[in-house]
Order: structure tokens, then sequence, then C-alpha cells
């Protein structure tokens, strides 16, 4: 027998099976976490699942009905981690954030070992980080690059709202290559943008085919605050007052407020643009005394129109919530003699576009820069007055004064008529979703300025009655808005509307069938519609437009800027219960709208949610039958029941609020009858 065949003869006995059971090897089973992602029908059965789309295979093979498979958990915005070192200390040192004192979602165990995890229950679109290249002028390090990546192709995008702003898109992303305190800020702001990503997947862990240990929600958690601190440690310390120095300190503070106003912090983004604001005013006086022939703004247009819109948003907080001392922002300087009238130059300018407001605008922007500039003179004119006005009540200022705003109430005409033809035209198919969306929540934005100040001179709640038409206005085009994005967000997220996972979620029982379940939580820089329908859900008292709006803002979880979507829901609906309850329900017992049996009349199955009815609810029209007790008219509301927000205390973080309400129109210590109080949680 040669070499050949006596190798051939070995290996075949080699690759024959023991006959000796001992020496057969052992098959071991392979660790693996526990998936909780399946359809229905394999959970019950307690199988695996593979759960393909539109129906898994284990239910083809048992010729079973595949149900779907169970929604994520809604998601909230965060909590509030503490972090250390304080400003001053030394930016070197190790950060470690202290546990969120109540998860909003509780993250999965980090495993030790790459695993192969479920495939994602729809196509959402989510930003990769592990493409990005860092470029040779930045100075990053690859987890550094690959938040900035994040930040530049979508935290941007999200932070400026439903408007196109170059400060975001532009000047923040230039600053990142020379100053330190930017590129930190920037990189935290994309570190939070992604730990809510990674919070609203659905299902949530499942972004990926593959596991990967450094994607997950405490990871970007901790980077966030990290670098927040690292931020807040490379302003202090750098005490220049060079012109550049001022415009880092500047832009730093709007970044800062954001990611503040990000987490629910609303004190220290007041500080924030509390300071960002008396640096601008000393920097413009700077230039004043300067004896310069023309002496321009300091910094460029694009930062002088962020801090513009951030001192109406501020402001417009404080106006709505009536914070204590120092948490009030003001917008003219301390030594102002004499109100500003709206054809003089009182206090310093909000920017440099002081033109005329023209017949027709020709674009959206040149509107929101019109709309900006007259908003902030006419919060600027009432503050001033304000000063000059002793044992006033609260908010309103004597009947006596209204002579002086009325070169204001000319401005507001003009500008609505000059803004028709913009808003006549959201309805062209030309329009894109995102130009037609801003508006719409520019439009609502001047319809609450409008109403709020003529209401400045007004002492009696029953002259918010006159506004019914404004209000529903108000609450049509915020249905436009939130249906245009639900649309957009079931088709992205659930292509095919017979297996869509999140239809088997529990009916909102107080929004009767009419949430929008597809909208994920949101965060924006910029206004949008919770301003304008907290105005409708506290002043209107229209049964129904009231609960229309109490819906709309309910319908996700919607942050922009200090303003929290479900908050203000919470508010109206207060509100609400002590206007239009028995005389015996004083508001102590408060029930949030999550708690009531009963649903509300609020939209038919057939009413449109967009301009010429391109998107509507999903819902069942026999939903729409049921009426709730003692709403099935529409009386007027007495004004001895009538009451206004007169202190909020909250913590958006802990989800907790204490509010007082009482009489409009009464003089600060006198005894109030319509006090009443509550604290309630979310």
């Amino acid at each position: 027998m040669n070499n050949n065949s006596m190798r051939e003869n070995s290996l075949s006995q080699a690759a024959m099976p023991s006959s000796d059971p001992s020496q057969r090897p052992r098959r071991v089973r392979t660790s693996r976490p526990k998936v909780k992602t399946g359809c229905n029908n394999c959970k019950k059965r307690r199988i695996k699942c593979d759960e393909r789309r539109p129906e898994c295979t284990n239910c083809v093979r048992s010729r079973k009905e595949c149900t779907g498979y169970p929604p994520p958990p809604r998601p909230r915005i965060f909590e509030e981690v503490r972090i250390a070192p304080k400003p001053g200390t030394s930016a070197a040192q190790t950060i470690q954030p202290r546990e969120p004192l109540r998860p909003l979602v509780r993250p999965p165990p980090t495993p030790t070992t790459a695993v192969r995890l479920t495939p994602p229950s729809t196509p959402v679109a989510t930003a990769s980080l592990t493409v990005y290249r860092p470029a040779t002028s930045l100075p990053f390090d690859p987890q550094e690059g690959l938040y900035f990546q994040l930040f530049r192709e979508h935290t941007a995008n999200e932070l400026s709202g439903f408007f196109d702003t170059a400060f975001w898109t532009r000047c923040v992303l230039q600053e990142c290559h020379s100053e330190a305190a930017i590129r930190y800020s920037v990189v935290a702001l994309g570190a939070l943008y992604k730990t809510l990503e990674k919070m609203t997947e659905s299902p949530p862990g499942s972004p990926s085919e593959f596991f990967d240990p450094a994607d997950q929600v405490n990871r970007h958690w901790e980077v966030a605050f990290k670098h927040y601190s690292l931020a807040i440690n490379a302003v202090v310390k750098d005490p220049s007052s060079s012109r550049s120095a001022q415009r880092t300190r500047l832009m730093a503070s709007v970044l800062l407020a954001c990611f503040d106003s990000f987490i629910g912090d609303h004190k220290p983004a007041i500080k924030q643009i509390q300071t960002g604001l008396q640096l601008l005013e000393t920097v413009r006086a700077e230039r004043r005394r300067a004896f310069l022939p023309s002496p321009e703004e300091p910094v460029e247009q694009e930062l002088i129109q962020m801090f513009t819109r951030l001192a109406i948003q501020a402001k417009s907080y404080d106006m709505a919530f009536h914070f204590p001392h120092p948490y009030v922002v003001r917008l003219t300087p301390q030594s102002s003699e004499y109100p500003a009238s709206p054809s003089s130059e009182g206090g310093s300018p909000t920017s440099t576009n002081q033109s005329q407001i023209p017949e027709v605008f020709d674009t959206l922007h040149e509107a929101r820069l019109a709309w900006d500039t007259l908003c902030e003179k006419i919060m600027r004119f009432t503050e001033t007055m304000f000063t000059f006005v002793t044992m006033n009540p609260m908010g309103v200022l004597p009947a006596s004064l209204q002579k002086y705003g009325s070169g204001f109430r000319e401005q507001v005409q003009a500008w609505t008529k000059a803004f028709e033809p913009i808003l006549a035209s959201r309805t062209a198919p030309s329009k894109s979703s995102q130009e037609k969306t801003a508006i719409a929540v520019l439009k609502m934005n001047q319809i609450m300025g409008t109403i709020l100040f003529s209401m400045t001179y007004s002492d009696n709640e029953m002259a918010f009655d006159a506004f019914l038409p404004r209000f529903q206005e108000i609450v049509g085009l915020a249905t436009e808005v939130i249906g245009d994005e639900e649309r957009r967000a079931a088709a992205r997220r659930c292509p095919n509307p017979h297996f869509c996972p999140h239809q088997s979620a529990p009916p909102d029982q107080f929004a009767n069938q009419y949430t929008a379940r597809h909208i994920k939580a949101s965060f924006s820089a910029d206004l949008g519609i919770v301003p304008p329908l907290f105005v409708v859900a506290t002043k209107c008292r229209d049964r129904i437009v009231r609960r229309q709006a109490i819906q709309l803002l309910r319908t996700s979880s919607r942050r922009e800027g200090m303003w929290d979507s479900e908050l203000a829901a919470h508010i109206g609906y207060w509100i609400m219960t002590i206007e239009e309850g028995d005389d015996n329900n004083d508001g102590h017992n408060y029930a949030s709208p999550e708690s009531q049996s009963h649903s509300s009349p609020i939209l038919g199955d057939d009413a449109p949610l967009g301009p010429g009815g391109n998107a509507r609810w999903g819902s069942r029209r026999e939903s729409t039958q049921t009426t709730p007790p003692n709403h099935s008219d529409n009386k007027t509301i007495p004004e001895e029941k009538r009451v206004m927000v007169r202190a909020v205390e909250f913590d958006l973080r802990r989800h907790r609020a204490t509010l007082q309400c009482g009489t409009r129109g009464l003089i600060p210590g006198m005894p109030d009858l319509r006090t009443r109080t509550t604290t309630f949680t979310w």
C-alpha cells in the first residue's frame, strides 16, 4: 500500500464518528441575552421569533395570524444629572455624572461581548456613528468626531426648528475650528441628541444588525454632561475682553442655554440668556461711547437674531409662569428714562434690521425677521411701561396708557396684511413640508402676540371671548402642523399601515383615539406650536376649542426651547377643571388627563389635518360617538369662575409642578377668594 492510500484511510477513519459515547464532543448552548421584542404570538408560545415583517416565520408555518409587535414605551425628555467639577476646577479631570434621579426609559444592560440583535421594527433612518473621519483642521478625538458629525448632519437641523438659520448650520460649525468652548458645546448637544434618538427607537435597543457597546443611552448621556462641563470651564477660564472672546462667550451662552432647555433645566437656561443679554448690551454701550460715525453691531446678524429669539422666548415664558427674582428676564436697561414709543429708538435696537414693513413680504425669511423685530420692540415697550406703574394688577397696564401703544397696533396690522399672500401660498403644491409648516407656525405666534398685547390693558377675563375666531385659527393651524408631521412619520416608520405596531397601543382616553402615535419626542431651540396652544388652553372658554388645544399639546412629547408640551397640557387641563367644574369643586382634587375615564368629542374622523386635507388622524369612527358628561352644551363661563395662572413652580426633570391660580385684575396684597393651588406629577 502506497503512502497516498494510507493517508486516505487515516483521514476517513478520523472523519467517522466515534462509537464510544464518552469521547463524543459535548454540545454547549450558546449564551445570548433574552430578546423581548418578538411578536405577540411567539411571546405567548415562548418560542424564538425572527421578527420578519409583515409576518414572522413561526406564524406562517403554524398558519396563525401574526398580531404584530408590542410598541415601545413612550419616551420623555431627560432627567437631571449633576456634574462635576464645578466651573473653575480642572477641566482635565474625569467627570462622572450622577445617575438620573428618575430614569424615563430604563436602558438595557450592557453586555460584555458583542451579540447579534433583532432587526428594527421599522425602517427608521438613524444617524450612524461609525463612518466619521475627523478633519485634520479640527482637534477632535475619534469619539468627539462622531458626535460632531451627528450635530452637523442632524442636531443642527433639529435645533433650527421649522425655520432655516445660518447660525446652526454655518456659524457654529465654523467656530468649532478655533474655539474650545463652542467645540465642547457642539459635542455635548450631539451626544444629547443621540441619547434622545436611542430612547425613541422602535423597538428600543435594536437600531442596527449588531450590538455596539459604545452605542448606549448611558454612554451618550455621560459624554453629553462631560462636555457640557468642559464648555463651561472653557468659558470661565478665558477672561479676555477682546472682540473675538466676547463673541465666543455670546455664542456659548446660546449653546449652553439650549442644552439646559433640552434637559428641562429652565433656571440655568434663563441665567445663560440673562448673561448673554447683559454682555451684548455692555458691548453695544462700549461701541456707542467710542463715538464711531455709525456704530455697527459687534457681532454678525445671525447671532443677534438668535439672541432676539431667545429673549422673546424667555420673556414669554416669564409672562406665562411669573417666575420670581432672579429668574426675571429684562429686555430693557435698568436706567431707562422714559417708555420707548414705537417711533423711537429707546433702548438698544434688536438688530440692524430696522426697515419699515413692506406692502408685501417677498420671502418667509423677511417676514420672520420683521415679526421678531416688532415682537421684541413690543415686549420692551410693555416692560418699560410696567416700571412706571405701581400698585397695578399682575400683567395689566392701566387703560389710560393704551394710547401709547396705538402705533404698535398699526404696525401689527401692516405685518398681517403683508403676510397674507405667503399665508395663502402654503397650500400650493410647490411648497415643501418644512416651508408650509413654518408659515403656519409663524402665523400662530403672530396671532398669539396680538391677543396678549391687546389684553395687556384689560383686567377682565371675559374680554378674551372676543378673540374666539383667533383661537380657532390657532387650533386650525396647529392641526395642520401636527397632522402633516404625523402623516410623514407614519409613512416613514410604518410603510404598511395594516401591520403597524404603534396602533396596538391602548387608546388615549382624553384625546379620544386621535393621538399622533408615530411622532417621536423632539426638541428645537426655536418657536413652535406650544406657546400659542398654551394660550388657547388657558384663555379660551369655548369648551370644544379648548379641548382641541389640550389634545394637540398632548399628541407628542415636544419641547420648544423652554416650553414643554406636557406641562402646558396639564396646566390647561387644570384651569379647565376649575372653570368648568361644579361649584363645590375647589380645584385641589386634581385629576390628570391620563386618569379620565371619558372621552371628549374633539375632532371627527374626517377632520382634515393639513392644507387641502392632505393629512388625517388614523382613528375609528365609532370612537367619536361618546360625549362626556356636563359638556353637552357650550355655555358661557361666568366671570366669577374664571381664573388666571398666577405662579408656577415646576421641575421638568422630576415631572412635578405646583400651580397657583387666582383672579385677574386684583392688586397684589388684596385677598383673593378664587385662589387655588395644586401639585401634580406626570
